[in-house]
């Protein structure tokens, strides 16, 4: 046996030794949170860069290359708003698509979509559950496994195009397993030094690993690195270069408004990319690649389909009057750009106050220098996560970079608080620094969805969604006629959801509740054809187990649409509500996020008990009036404090520690029930 043949073999020998510590694998039955404990357990390093260990158990799940086309992406930065503009450019296609980004800011199904959804528990966790039976005795790291996964989701799918984001590098990147028939390169600048060097050549080298002989390329980074260049030209890679094949300028038109244009030199074929969140070069690259796999996608079918593309974390609005952003930029290149963002938005008056928080293997000097020029007030918060950074190590290396106007503060959540005490309502705050950072920024202030919000109130197990609709989506109820018809199918497209109000059985903290909640996307106009029929049905079942019902509203979700169709919603509410006060079954409803309208004849202040969460503003003016503060008389805004004095809420509590106040509610209740004390109506 030769030598190459004796080191295989060891190799082979070291992976099959099981460690006599190693967690045992979940059963039948066990959650993706259980799954991802596990993940994080059975391999020794977090990072463990190299292709040769999740090589041998992808070729167990896929004996060939999938039939499907590969689409990769690597970056220093901007690689999710590529993946994310490539996505929904090839859904406008007809084309079934996957995605696959990292990392996830608040659950890890948003790594894996389908179709711009995220995955669902049961898709994943059957994924998980190949992994771990083709590994055997292979060790996998957390990414590598999740990699794995993300490709079986796929393939058990049928998704036509997988869109890939690398996680780290490029050429020793699990994603780089499977041979790209489209590559795109975003950008090229110092980050990861101890993973991939110190200098744009050996970065680029390893970002340019991605690629493959002959297949389609784009390079956004306007001075792409030699050793871009050179594998390209090795590899005969059909590389798009912007600035040679394609350009960027930008044209203020008789507005004066920014409006960059891409332009192809080959054909003259040019579209107008939006100025919005994402980038731009970024963007671009996404048409671009797109293009080549789909030549006769239009102008006006780009346009119309990036109109208003947004990605989570990506200068993320999460508040108005003070604009509040967020953004998971972590290095200086990422910073110059946000820079720039937040400098275009500056008038006379108008101040940013920064809230920065940042791991400690980041250049974070370099940060301060790039936003030093957009930055007015600095606050400086920890991050209690591994490789975090402590306040007061970040606060002693601004004062190192001479900032000024620095304050220290212990947490995320804190920092934000404070900037919000301080700011006017013409001034702008950002949040950024780290994934770490947006997420919790995100779970402070962000809108969340029905089904995110019941998530994270609702213990992970013994979950069961209520619904009123056949698995063909359809309902036996009487839907609203006309428009409106159409305004609720644009909602259900635009949200996944099938109606305006989400139902599920479960527990909070171990007690048994049937928890609703009002989709946000839904609303503005369009409460949902049969919302009166769920939320009958919630408390039908309610009464049926002698359980709570929570009832979670949300802007503008608490008033009554108009029309015969919503008088007998409002009929069906109405005697759910008063059959639960007659029964003696306690129903806590919960005054979230914006709300305006006809509020109090809601569901928002009919509870036995009614909690403000805080920030809630309330006013019979429509929500766009209440955003630009211009309320007077009848119409005046109230916050959750004034609401709490008028007698119209019985508490207020900040919606990170709602899941632990409405749980120890919940208990008294059953306490109380348990020894009698419950009214048998």
């Amino acid at each position: 046996m030769n030598s190459k043949s004796a080191k295989c073999r060891d190799l082979m020998a070291r992976w099959n030794e099981r460690d006599a510590s190693s967690p045992e694998p979940p059963g039948a039955g066990a959650t993706v949170d259980r799954w991802l404990t596990y993940l994080e357990a059975i391999h020794p390093k977090e990072i463990d860069l190299g292709l040769d260990r999740v090589l041998l158990v992808l070729r167990r799940l896929f004996p060939r290359k999938p039939d499907a086309r590969i689409i990769t992406v690597a970056g220093t930065n901007g690689k999710g708003s590529t993946v994310a503009s490539i996505e929904r450019l090839l859904l406008s296609c007809g084309r079934k698509v996957g995605a696959y980004t990292s990392p996830h800011l608040q659950v890890y199904n948003e790594r894996v979509r389908l179709n711009g959804r995220d995955v669902e528990d049961r898709r994943l966790i059957a994924a998980f559950e190949r992994v771990e039976e083709a590994r055997r005795n292979v060790s996998l790291s957390y990414f590598e496994f999740g990699t794995l996964a993300a490709f079986v989701v796929f393939d058990a799918a049928g998704v036509e195009d997988w869109i890939l984001e690398v996680g780290l590098g490029g050429r020793l990147d699990a994603v780089n397993v499977l041979d790209a028939d489209l590559a795109v390169i975003t950008s090229v600048d110092i980050d990861h030094v101890a993973f991939l060097g110190d200098n744009r050549e050996v970065i680029g080298f390893e970002k340019a690993g991605i690629l493959r002989p002959g297949i389609l390329a784009v390079c956004a980074d306007d001075n792409p690195p030699q050793s871009i260049l050179q594998q390209a030209e090795a590899q005969k890679v059909d590389l798009a270069l912007v600035g040679r094949d394609y350009c960027l300028y930008e044209d203020r038109g008789i507005t004066g408004n920014l409006s960059p244009q891409i332009l192809l030199d080959e054909k003259g074929w040019q579209v107008s990319l939006p100025n919005g969140p994402l980038p731009v070069s970024s963007v671009a690259a996404a048409v671009v690649a797109v293009r080549r796999l789909e030549p006769d996608i239009s102008e006006r079918m780009v346009e119309s389909t990036l109109a208003g593309l947004k990605v989570p974390g990506r200068f993320e609005q999460l508040g108005e009057r003070p604009a509040v952003f967020a953004d998971v930029g972590h290095n200086p290149h990422a910073a110059r750009w946000l820079a720039g963002r937040l400098l275009a938005r500056k008038y006379s008056g108008c101040r940013v106050l920064a809230v920065y928080a940042a791991l400690a293997d980041k250049d974070v000097a370099g940060v301060f220098a790039a936003m030093a020029p957009a930055a007015d007030r600095w606050w400086v918060a920890g991050l209690d996560v591994p490789r975090g950074m402590s306040s007061a190590e970040l606060f002693d290396q601004a004062h190192q970079c001479g900032l000024t106007g620095v304050e220290k503060v212990e947490t995320v959540s804190d920092a934000i608080r404070a900037a919000l005490d301080e700011a006017c309502s013409n001034d702008i705050i950002i949040v950024f620094g780290s994934f770490f950072t947006v997420a919790e920024a995100r779970a402070l202030l962000a809108h969340p969805t029905a089904r995110q919000r019941l998530d994270e109130f609702l213990d992970p197990d013994g979950r069961s969604e209520l619904s009123v609709f056949d698995q063909q989506g359809t309902s036996s109820c009487v839907a609203f006629p006309g428009s409106y018809v159409d305004d609720h199918a644009l909602a259900q497209d635009r949200t996944g959801e099938q109606e305006s109000l989400l139902a599920m059985s479960g527990t909070c903290l171990g007690n048994p509740v049937v928890a609703c909640a009002f989709e946000h996307g839904f609303l503005g106009g369009t409460l949902g054809a049969v919302a009166g029929e769920v939320f009958a049905r919630a408390a039908r079942y309610a009464l049926e187990m002698r359980v709570p019902l929570v009832c979670f509203t949300a802007s503008e979700g608490a008033r009554i649409e108009e029309g015969m169709g919503s008088l007998m919603q409002m009929a069906k509410t109405a005697a759910s509500i008063e059959k639960l006060h007659q029964e003696g079954v306690p129903y806590i409803s919960v005054l979230a996020n914006h709300v305006s309208g006809e509020v109090w004849a809601s569901l928002a202040v009919l509870g036995d008990i009614n909690i403000a969460e805080s920030g809630v503003r309330v006013s019979m003016a429509p929500l766009a009036l209440m955003e630009q503060g211009a309320l007077d008389g009848d119409a005046q805004l109230r916050d959750a404090e004034q609401l709490l004095s008028h007698g119209a809420v019985d508490m207020v509590v900040d919606r990170l520690d709602m899941r632990t106040s409405i749980g120890r509610l919940l208990g008294k209740f059953g306490s109380a029930a348990s020894s009698g004390e419950v009214s048998e109506g």
